[in-house]
C-alpha cells in the first residue's frame, strides 16, 4: 500500500470539489456518467502522489473481466486501484443521481458494494453508495463486514458547500431506511 492516506477524507474533498466547480451539472440533473466522470477526476488529482489509479467503468481483473461471483460483469462507477494487481484495492464507488432512483438500481449497487468488499479475489478496503442531488448528499460507507458509517450533508445554496447532518431524506436514505436500522432516528 502506498504512503497511508485517509480515503474517506480524500473522497469527502473530492465531493466538495465537485459542488464548487460542477454545481450546474448536478443542479440540471445531467446524466450521471457525466458527474461521476468529474468526480473520478478531481479524486485522482487528489491521489496523484500515492501512485494510485482512479478509473470509472474500469471492467477489467488483469486480461479478464471484472466480476462477482454471482454476477458475469461488473463496471463499477468509481475504483480506486493499482491497475493490474488485487494488493491495492482501495476504494469501488458507485454513484447515485436524482435521474436514477429505481430500487432495482440501489439494490445492484449494493450488490456490488457488499461483493467487492467481501470476496477474497478482491477485498476492497472501502466501498461507498454516494447519492449526489442539488440540496443533499449522502453516503454510505462498506468494508468487509458490511455497512459501517453514514454521512449526510445539506448542500448550502449560496456557495454549494456541504454542510454535516442535513435532516433532508433523498432517495438513497429513504431506500436504506427500510432494510437499515442504522439509518432510524
Amino acid at each position: 500500500m502506498p504512503d497511508q492516506f485517509d480515503i474517506k477524507e480524500k473522497l469527502k474533498e473530492a465531493i466538495f470539489e465537485l459542488y464548487r466547480n460542477d454545481y450546474l451539472l448536478i443542479n440540471n440533473k445531467c446524466c450521471e456518467r457525466s458527474i461521476v466522470f468529474r468526480l473520478g477526476l478531481y479524486l485522482a488529482n487528489s491521489l496523484a502522489a500515492y501512485g494510485l489509479d482512479v478509473d470509472c467503468e474500469y471492467n477489467k481483473n488483469g486480461e479478464k473481466p471484472k466480476s462477482l461471483s454471482n454476477k458475469r460483469f461488473n463496471y463499477p462507477d468509481i475504483i480506486v486501484h493499482k491497475r493490474g494487481s488485487n494488493e491495492d484495492n482501495v476504494l469501488i464507488a458507485e454513484v447515485k443521481t436524482p435521474r436514477d432512483t429505481r430500487p432495482k438500481d440501489f439494490y445492484n449497487d449494493t450488490v456490488k458494494l457488499k461483493g467487492f468488499t467481501q470476496e477474497v479475489a478482491y477485498l476492497y478496503r472501502w466501498g461507498v453508495h454516494i447519492y449526489i442531488a442539488a440540496t443533499t448528499c449522502s453516503l454510505v460507507w462498506y468494508t468487509h463486514e458490511g455497512i459501517k458509517e453514514l454521512c449526510r450533508y445539506r448542500i448550502e445554496s449560496d456557495n454549494h458547500d456541504l454542510s454535516k447532518n442535513s435532516r433532508k431524506d433523498n432517495a438513497l436514505d429513504r431506500w436504506y431506511k427500510q432494510f437499515l436500522p442504522i439509518y432510524k432516528r
